[in-house]
Order: C-alpha cells, then structure tokens, then sequence
C-alpha cells in the first residue's frame, strides 16, 4: 500500500463506479476526493488524524476532519456533497466509522433546506421559438444551436443522452425521439421514447439537411445527430455543446444551463396538466420522488384552481 493511501481506495472505487454515474458528476466527485486527500494529508501531517486510510480510520478521525471542514464555514451544500462522498468511500471500504461517528456526533449531520431551481420563465421559451422560426436557412451553426436547445427543451435529454444521440434515434416520421445513451445505461437507467412536440419540428427539418451537407463539405460519416469533426467517437463534447448552446443565449441576452431546460421540460408538462407519473417517466427517473423535489411540481395557484374545481 501507498505511503498515502487515501487516493489508491479512492482510484479503486471511481473505477468500479465509472458508469454509474455521467461523466460530468463522476469528473466532479473526483475532484472532490482529491480535495479531500489534501485536506487528510494536511491533518495527518499535524498529527491531528492518526491515518489516512479511509479503511482504517476511526471514529476520532472523522470526527477531526468533519470539524476541520465545520471550521471553513463553507455552505451547508458544499458540506453535504463532502459528507456524501466520505460516506460513499467508507461504505464501499466496510468502515463503519462515518455512520458512527454521525450518532456519536448528531450535530455534524448536515441538515439543509432543499430549493428547488426555477424553470425557464414561458417568456424566454416563446422568444426561442419565434427566433428559430427565422433562421437563415443556410446558417448551419444557428439552426445546430437552436435545434440542440430546443430538443433538450422539448425532451428533457440530459447533456450526455443529446451528445451521445444518434440520427436513427430521430424519427420524423411518427416524429418520435428514442433516448438510448441514459443516464446509468449499465446499471439502472432505461431507454425511453418521447414524442417530438409540433412546435419544433420546424428546426428539426431545418437543421438534418445541413447536417447532412456539412459532412458532406467535411468528407466525415458519422451516425451523431450532432457530429463532430475531431473527436474520435464522432459525438461532441460536453464542452462543445455548451459552446453551440452560447449562440441561443447571445441571440435572447440571457444565459441558462442544460439542467434548466431539462426543468423547463418537466414543468411545463405539469403545467399541462400531465400526472407526476408520466412526467417522471418522460425524464427518466425512477420515481416521482426525484422529480418532484428537484425538477418539476404542481404550482400553488394550479393546485388551488384544481381544489377550487373539485369543490
């Protein structure tokens, strides 16, 4: 074993875990361990833990880097994502330290009140899709940008399952869109089919035919419904896609992420009055739970006109 041990378990348990989790989350709790290892190395070397193997550490050690953490005032959020990660760690090296040192020590226990991050308001949405609607025709980085922003809208697809996203997985025909790269593909996440919404379907037949004229210019073949001209795979990058999503926000003033239309998407079906259920199965959760408190919910005024109803 190391001389550091803490980053040869750490390594060990991301490489079990690589698909289980995106990309984006597994390259952010990564960089969390490493912060984490900094900070235990730190302790140790003041002889304020007595080890830096999360498979030996004990009650006292945790105790010792929880305190040390509590010292930074740092947000209970920040707090909350450190508690996750060691307990994950300790739970995958069968050291029962951390849960025990969270009874012995309750208030460690990061308690934090959950908010809920808006949509996008219907306004800015309306201003999307009347710009797409006048596209230069020819502007091929326009109409990517717009069908790109637009398909997430309207779908819900997360980063990875429109990167990944392949032309056959478009049909417009019966105008339907099979997302097949999930979230958890390996482990626990589902394909799943969604309708194309009328309302985009404009972009959508703008957008295929410059795709197809652009590999063309470019002599590429790929299956991307977005290619790439210099990845090895074919498919862009995370980055890139949030480089073609900035021509949307210049063009609206106004700046959003992905997570943000995924949002948008779910609550503008429950707006419509589209049962938590569907809407849950749409984004690809595996209960209503994950898309309530985090994603989409009926709004008070909704809730209230539907009680008024039923009475």
């Amino acid at each position: 074993m190391a001389k550091y041990p803490f980053m040869t378990y750490v390594n060990d348990f991301m490489k079990r875990n690589k698909g289980a989790y995106a990309d984006t989350t597994w390259s952010n709790l990564m960089r969390r361990y490493k912060r984490m290892n900094k900070d235990i190395k730190k302790l140790h070397e003041e002889e304020k833990i007595s080890t830096v193997s999360p498979k030996k550490m004990s009650v006292d050690d945790v105790h010792a880097y929880l305190m040390y953490r509590k010292s930074l005032n740092l947000s209970s959020k920040e707090n909350s994502h450190d508690g996750s990660a060691m307990k994950k760690l300790f739970k995958f090296v069968k050291n029962k330290a951390f849960d025990e040192c969270l009874i012995d020590y309750p208030i460690l226990k990061v308690r934090k009140k959950h908010v809920r991050l808006p949509a996008m308001d219907d306004s800015t949405y309306r201003k999307i899709v009347e710009i797409s609607k006048n596209i230069d025709p020819n502007d091929f980085a326009r109409n990517r940008a717009y069908c790109l922003v637009l398909l997430c809208l309207k779908s819900g697809a997360r980063t990875k399952e429109l990167r990944l996203a392949e032309l056959s997985d478009l049909d417009t025909k019966d105008w339907m869109f099979d997302i097949i790269h999930v979230k958890g593909e390996d482990t626990y996440g589902e394909p799943r089919s969604l309708p194309i919404n009328p309302e985009i379907r404009h972009i959508v037949e703008s957008y295929l035919p410059l795709r197809e004229k652009r590999l063309i210019e470019n002599s590429v073949k790929s299956n991307a419904l977005f290619p790439s001209n210099q990845s090895e795979d074919g498919f862009l990058s995370a980055n890139t896609l949030r480089k073609i999503k900035s021509i949307v926000e210049a063009d609206i003033g106004e700046k959003f992420d992905f997570r943000k239309l995924r949002r948008t998407f779910g609550q503008q079906l429950v707006d419509a009055n589209v049962d938590i259920e569907s809407v849950s199965v749409a984004m690809g959760h595996s209960t209503t739970k994950t898309t309530e408190i985090n994603y989409a919910r009926r709004k008070s005024e909704a809730a209230n006109a539907k009680i008024m109803s039923t009475w």
